[in-house]
C-alpha cells in the first residue's frame, strides 16, 4: 500500500504541499524577488515559513471564513521559493511525457485544489506551534541541499520535516519534503498512479479536474499593451496586470486576462462583454460609465523630445508658454482621460494619435512628430532599453500631468459595487501587510511614484 500522509500530520506539512503545486506548471519565475537570490537554503525555508505563519495568525478569521483566502496566501508567500514545474513532473513521473501540454496544466491546477480542500481543516487547527530549523546540509557539488526541521507540539511528539532544495539561477528552490521519512512527491505520485491504472491518464486527469476545479468566480479583464504595465511578454504580464490580478485573487476571484486595443476595451466594458479594465484614468465622464476602484498606482506624465530640440520648462504653465505658436506636434493616445490641463494644451499644438508607446517614441526620434506626452516610467524604460531611440531622445523630468491609475468595472455587472468594495478592501490590506510594496519592488517600480 502506498505511503500516504494523513491530515493529522499538522498544518506546516501542508504549507509545503500547497506551495509546491500552487500554480500552473508553466508559470514563470516572475513572482520571485530579486532579494531571494543567493539567500542560503535554511533562510529560504525559515523566511517563507515565518511569513506564512504570521499571515495565518493575523488573518485567522479570513482563513476560516473565506474559502479562497488560503490559496492566495500560498501563491503570494510560498510559491516564490518552490519549483512547482519540477514538482508536477515528478508527481506524474513517466506519465508526464505522455500528457499533452493542456493536460499538464489541467493536472497541476486541479491537483492544487484537491490538496487545498482535503487539508483545509489543518489550517484552522494551527495554534502557533514552534518550528525548529537546522543548518542546511549540502551534496558534494553544493548544488543541492536539505534543511531539517521539527514541529514542536504541546503534549505530542514533534513532527520531523526535511526540505529538499536545489540551486537554480543563483536561487535556492524547494522541490520535495520528507515528513517522518515519507516523501511528499512519492506519496502524491503513488496516489495518482492508482487512478491512472484504473482509468487511464486522460480520464484520471479529467476526473481530478472535474472534482477539484476552481470554483472562484471568473472575471474577464482586459487592457491595451502598455509597457511596463501591461504586456503578455513581460513577467506576470506587467505591473498593472500582476497587481490587479493579485488584489482580485485575494478577494476571491480568478482572472481571465485579455490584451486588446483600448477602443475595444472601452467598448467591451460599456456593453458588458468585458468585466474589468485593468488600468484606467478617472474623469467625470468615465465615472458615469464605469465603477472605479480606489487608485492602485500613480502615473506622472512627462514630455519626451529630440535631443536637438531646445524646448525646456520647469512648470506646466511654462510648458504652455514655450509651445505657444511654435507649431509643435504632440503625440498622445486617443480617448485617454488626460484631464483638465491637457484640455488647455491641446489647442496650442497639433495632436498626433498613437496606439502604442513604442510607436510614439520612434516617430519622435524619426521627426514624424515632435513631442510625446508619456508616462515617466514608460519613457525611462524605453530610453534605457532601446538604443535606437535612446540615442536621439531625452526626457524633460518636470511632471505635466499626474493621474491615479484604477481598475474599472463594467456597470453591466449587477455586482459591480460589490467587486469594487472587495478590491478596495484587499488593496488596503496589501498596503498594510507589505505585500503591495513587495509586488511593486518585484517589478522595480520607482519608489518616487508611490
Amino acid at each position: 500500500m502506498p505511503n500516504i500522509i494523513s491530515p493529522p500530520r499538522i498544518f506546516y506539512s501542508l504549507l509545503f504541499i500547497m506551495g509546491l503545486i500552487a500554480a500552473p506548471a508553466f508559470a514563470d519565475d516572475s513572482k520571485s524577488t530579486q532579494a531571494s537570490k543567493n539567500i542560503p537554503p535554511k533562510e529560504v525555508i525559515e523566511t517563507a515559513a515565518t511569513q506564512m505563519i504570521e499571515r495565518l495568525i493575523a488573518d485567522k478569521e479570513k482563513v476560516i471564513s473565506q474559502e479562497y483566502y488560503v490559496e492566495h496566501l500560498v501563491e503570494e508567500v510560498l510559491l516564490p521559493v518552490v519549483d512547482h514545474v519540477y514538482m508536477a513532473r515528478r508527481v506524474l513521473a513517466k506519465h508526464w511525457r505522455k500528457a499533452s501540454e493542456a493536460q499538464k496544466i489541467q493536472f497541476v491546477a486541479a491537483f492544487k485544489h484537491k490538496v487545498i480542500r482535503t487539508y483545509a481543516g489543518a489550517f484552522k487547527a494551527f495554534d502557533g506551534e514552534k518550528i525548529d530549523f537546522q543548518e542546511a546540509r549540502f551534496n558534494k557539488s553544493g548544488s543541492k541541499a536539505s534543511v531539517e526541521t521539527a514541529i514542536q507540539r504541546v503534549g505530542a511528539p514533534s513532527i520531523n520535516v526535511t526540505y529538499m532544495l536545489y540551486s537554480k539561477n543563483n536561487r535556492w528552490l524547494t522541490y520535495d519534503a520528507v515528513i517522518e521519512g515519507v516523501s511528499l512527491v512519492k506519496s502524491f505520485r503513488d496516489q495518482f498512479s492508482l487512478s491512472i491504472e484504473r482509468h487511464g491518464l486522460a480520464q484520471a486527469i479529467s476526473m481530478l479536474a472535474a472534482e477539484y476545479g476552481n470554483d472562484a468566480p471568473t472575471l474577464t479583464m482586459a487592457g491595451q499593451v502598455w509597457d511596463p504595465y501591461i504586456n503578455n511578454q513581460l513577467p506576470a504580464s506587467g505591473l498593472a496586470v500582476d497587481l490587479v490580478t493579485t488584489v482580485l485573487e485575494r478577494a476571491g476571484y480568478q482572472i481571465d486576462m485579455q490584451f486588446m486595443p483600448w477602443q475595444r476595451v472601452s467598448e467591451g466594458i460599456n456593453n458588458g462583454d468585458l468585466d474589468i479594465s485593468v488600468a484606467s484614468w478617472h474623469n467625470e465622464t468615465r465615472g458615469k460609465e464605469m465603477e472605479f476602484t480606489d487608485a492602485c498606482l500613480n502615473n506622472q506624465l512627462v514630455i519626451v523630445k529630440r535631443k536637438d530640440d531646445p524646448l525646456a520648462f520647469g512648470s506646466p504653465q511654462e510648458f504652455k508658454h514655450n509651445i505657444t505658436d511654435r507649431g509643435y506636434r504632440l503625440g498622445v493616445f486617443k480617448d485617454y482621460g488626460y484631464g483638465d490641463f491637457f484640455a488647455e494644451v491641446a489647442p496650442l499644438v497639433s495632436l498626433d494619435y498613437f496606439k502604442y508607446c513604442s510607436q510614439m517614441m520612434r516617430e519622435v526620434a524619426q521627426k514624424k512628430t515632435d513631442l510625446a506626452l508619456i508616462d515617466s516610467w514608460t519613457a525611462q524604460q524605453s530610453l534605457a532599453t532601446d538604443k535606437n531611440i535612446g540615442d536621439h531622445l531625452s526626457l524633460i523630468p518636470t511632471t505635466l500631468i499626474q493621474q491615479s491609475l484604477h481598475a474599472a468595472i463594467s456597470l453591466k455587472r449587477k455586482d459591480h459595487k460589490e467587486i469594487a468594495a472587495a478590491f478596495n478592501k484587499s488593496l488596503k490590506e496589501m498596503r498594510a501587510d507589505g505585500s503591495y510594496q513587495a509586488l511593486l519592488a518585484r517589478h522595480n517600480y520607482p519608489q518616487g511614484l508611490l
